[in-house]
């Protein structure tokens, strides 16, 4: 055995000893992947009696005070899970069902058990039939070094030296390094280092690319000031080397952030990376499920915009309370939506090249004002896109983006029946959702396809076929119509389609005189607004359709109306 060849494991980098243990700066994967397959050898050699292997169970720790005291030091939840795993008055399966009934597990937890499910499997008959050669070699050959300097804050910059030349790491782990560097105080860079490991868990149970994410919109929502020029050989400004190198950008601009020393990157990791990690997770929560109050954060998200967060984050400030910085963002998401339609009415692409000028200078406009200054800001820009409203009348399902055509529609009904107060509500959601199948709604043209005047009520309005057709996909004339309800009816004339429209949503049930007869609350807001445009249509013409564009744009007048 002692002329195999050594494997090289890595290395890890820690500090100076601190009663009886050193604190681990980097290779807590390899460490931990270490500790578990000498755990399974012992439990291994112990259930099979293998009398001539090494005992490895000094290398696991030792019992103190009737306790395992391992020698890697472990969270609550993962020492449990070892302390079942090595029970051996237990066969290995009813050790593993234990341990996977610990309590509070992480993912981290997760994968363990997983890894301790599938050693075995790894190991062939070959390696199993000489587990004590293999024991030796793993304890002798199996080489890992440890790369130990004076202070922890000594340790953060060793290892963030090594790595930045490197791919091995992603800019999340460096920028922890080069904050936790700068803090000499072994105490304080302890509980920053907690509190860091903690806020970054929690961003990763957002998704799995959420911790960067955070911090790029955050450095671009607070910090940044310029972007790379549209003309060829520009060079990268802020929100560009963010994107690319977050870690780096933060390293060359830490005195835009206002940190000065040590305290600066204490009170940057204990409390600023914390609150604005907790309203980022807000942001994304809302983003994902309809939360009354901060409606136009789902609605902007889904239309893929991107920026939202960024934005959002630029308004808020850490001293914010609760109250106040909720408050911001839900009046900010609602000019982003503002902003987002106006530009649909104006036939403009909402894609990310587009708005990210837009959305980077809507940021620096908003970034740190008070609750009364963004309110004075957004009023003042409303009133700008105020008079655009109206030209929604002339949005076509010709020119229009569909999806975009599909929002308008939803959000309109989605209004309407919250107008009506209506007790069997379709939603916005239902209406927006794309993965309902044949339930899944899609846009319907109240008229038939070809001009055919005896689909036509007498006095139809149309001058001809090219009239119509232009008349005919205007938003006036579209509503929304579950797929397979859609498809069911095919080219009908309109009057012979009303019996089905009396059985759908709110937008084709407008149409039909047994709504308004049904629902004393329907009749109630008719009467309560008169000019609503809103009555039943037997018939379905020119005019027809000029009144319901009308009733459409009051209402988008309604859900985008000024704070």
């Amino acid at each position: 055995m002692a002329d195999y060849a050594p494997y090289f494991l890595g290395s890890i980098i820690t500090s100076a000893e601190q009663g009886g243990k050193k604190p681990l700066i980097d290779g807590q994967q390899r460490l931990t992947s270490t500790f578990l397959l000498l755990a399974y050898l012992e439990r291994y050699r112990k259930d099979h009696r293998v009398g001539n292997a090494l005992d490895l169970s000094t290398y696991l720790g030792s019992v103190s005070y009737g306790a395992m005291d391992y020698a890697i030091e472990f969270s609550n939840s993962r020492k449990a899970i070892f302390d079942r795993y090595l029970d051996t008055t237990k066969t290995v399966a009813e050790a593993m069902d234990d341990a996977e009934d610990v309590v509070n597990l992480d993912d981290g937890d997760r994968r363990l058990l997983e890894a301790l499910r599938t050693t075995d499997s790894l190991l062939n008959a070959t390696v199993k039939a000489a587990i004590a050669y293999f024991i030796d070699y793993v304890v002798e050959r199996v080489l890992l070094i440890d790369i130990s300097v004076n202070s922890e804050s000594e340790a953060h910059r060793v290892f963030v030296t090594m790595n930045d030349r490197g791919l091995r790491l992603g800019p999340i782990d460096l920028l922890k390094g080069q904050i936790l560097s700068k803090i000499p105080n072994a105490v304080d860079s302890q509980s920053c280092l907690a509190i860091w490991v903690q806020t970054i868990n929690k961003l990763r149970e957002l998704g799995a690319e959420e911790d960067s994410l955070f911090f790029r919109n955050l450095f671009r929502a607070k910090w940044a000031t310029t972007m790379r020029g549209k003309a060829k050989g520009d060079p990268a400004g802020d929100f560009d080397l963010i994107g690319e190198a977050y870690h780096r950008w933060f390293d060359d601009n830490i005195s835009n952030l206002s940190i000065k020393n040590a305290d600066g990157y204490v009170q940057f990791v204990r409390v600023d990376i914390p609150r604005y990690a907790e309203i980022y997770a807000f942001i994304k929560d809302a983003e994902a499920n309809l939360k009354t109050g901060f409606e136009c954060l789902y609605y902007n998200s889904v239309r893929k915009f991107s920026f939202q967060p960024m934005i959002l984050l630029a308004v808020v400030k850490v001293e914010d309370t609760v109250t106040d910085w909720q408050k911001k963002i839900s009046l900010a998401s609602r000019f982003i939506d503002l902003m987002l339609t106006i530009r649909t009415i104006e036939g403009k692409e909402n894609n990310y090249d587009n708005l990210k000028d837009i959305a980077f200078t809507l940021a620096k406009e908003i970034r740190n004002k008070t609750s009364a200054e963004l309110l004075s800001h957004v009023r003042a820009e409303w009133l700008k896109s105020a008079p655009i409203i109206p030209e929604l009348s002339k949005l076509t399902y010709k020119k229009a983006d569909k999806s975009d055509l599909l929002f308008v529609l939803a959000r309109i009904a989605d209004n309407l029946e919250e107008a009506f107060t209506l007790t069997n509500r379709v939603g916005f959601p239902t209406y927006w959702q794309r993965d309902r199948r044949h339930k899944t709604f899609d846009i319907e043209h109240l008229l038939k396809e070809a001009f055919d005047p005896q689909a036509l009520p007498t006095n139809h309005g149309f001058v001809d076929a090219k009239d119509y057709a232009e008349h005919r996909n205007l938003i006036g004339a579209l509503a929304l119509l579950p797929r397979s309800r859609n498809r069911s009816l095919k080219d009908q004339p309109y009057r012979e389609k009303l019996v089905a429209y009396a059985t759908e949503n709110v937008l084709t049930q407008t149409l039909c005189d047994a709504f308004y007869q049904s629902n004393p609350n329907v009749a109630r807001y008719v009467q309560n607004n008169p000019n609503s445009g809103l009555s039943a249509v037997t018939d379905f013409g020119k005019s027809n359709i000029m009144e319901r564009t009308a009733m459409y744009v009051a209402i988008a007048k309604r859900a985008w109306a000024a704070p």
